[in-house]
């Protein structure tokens, strides 16, 4: 008989989805820029963003993908694609490591005249290997243009540039928290503007999809069923199959699966547990049983990870627990 689930306290999703992935923000860039100016930024696979706190400026993906950003606006690049930004369109651009390498040596770029331009530009890292579906389903460019009135996100502007001030830095774990707290109201803000919006952003604006998530990640290790799934968030099997797929693009029982290995994977990697204690606690039978799926979700053995890493030899004990 399964054992009773304690249901009083429903899972953050969203906080274990960026916590397990490791997620964490920085500024990369802040200057005051006169005209004419531009940048170029390389694929980084990271979601980036840009802030026009003063002036309106462009931002393009190649040569004909272009728009205007004005003031008190912001673009994100969920993906981190290649991408470009300047004051017009057609300036000569100089690479985004030049820059924000003049701007730590005090040395600014783009400072002959008039300021004006005032950008701030953030990014967010997390650990890759772990193919999350967060971010399939965003568009290469969210334009957040009516932003002047979203007083949680200024206010956290606000106190970016306030502690970027105080310090004459543009990192630091005060500025990195603000920036993933940033993120995750952009995402939010994108969401709540977008009320259609399928994926997995969308998917925890659905009340019964929030549900079935929320279940999931508040108990991996529960041995999961799409009847006793479907029983918790008052859907049919079929249905719940249907809504989970075409909100996340993953069947339940398939995001289950991989949400226990991406969890795994962040215990190995990051903590020296032992692998039947890991096993344990995403829902697999014994460290054996993990290690073999594991080896076919991330190419390597949990044990192979740990040696990767160098985690040195309490790690590696660890790993052959």
């Amino acid at each position: 008989m399964l054992e009773r689930l304690n249901e009083d306290n429903p899972c953050d999703v969203l906080t274990d989805v960026l916590e397990t992935l490791r997620f964490k923000g920085s500024v990369f860039f802040r200057s005051d820029l006169a005209a004419p100016w531009g940048i170029e930024l390389p694929p980084e696979g990271l979601p980036r963003f840009h802030i026009a706190l003063s002036g309106e400026c462009y931002v393009g993906t190649n040569a004909t993908d272009t728009m205007m950003v004005n003031a008190q606006e912001i673009v994100m690049l969920a993906n981190g694609g290649a991408h470009w930004i300047a004051d017009q369109p057609g300036r000569e651009l100089i690479s985004s490591q030049r820059a924000g390498d003049a701007c730590e040596l005090g040395a600014p770029l783009f400072q002959q005249g008039d300021i004006t331009n005032m950008i701030l530009c953030g990014l967010v890292h997390f650990d890759q290997a772990s193919p999350h579906p967060i971010f399939s389903s965003l568009p290469e460019i969210v334009h957040f243009s009516e932003m002047q009135n979203v007083d949680s996100v200024w206010s956290t502007i606000a106190l970016i540039e306030s502690e970027i001030q105080r310090t004459g830095q543009h990192s630091g774990p005060i500025i990195d928290r603000l920036t993933e707290v940033l993120f995750l109201r952009l995402l939010d803000e994108y969401s709540q503007e977008n009320s259609q919006f399928a994926g997995f952003i969308g998917a925890l604006r659905d009340r019964r999809l929030y549900r079935a998530l929320s279940l999931i990640h508040g108990k991996p290790e529960y041995p999961w069923t799409l009847a006793v799934l479907g029983d918790k968030v008052g859907m049919s099997r079929a249905t719940l199959v249907r809504h989970f797929q075409d909100a996340i693009g993953l069947a339940p029982m398939t995001y289950i699966a991989n949400w226990r290995l991406m969890k795994a994977y962040s215990l190995v990697k990051y903590t020296s547990s032992k692998l039947d204690e890991i096993a344990d606690s995403v829902g697999f039978a014994t460290a054996q049983s993990l290690s073999r799926a594991f080896a076919r979700f991330y190419g390597m053995t949990p044990q192979e990870l740990r040696r990767n890493q160098g985690s040195g030899s309490e790690g590696r004990s660890a790993a052959n627990g």
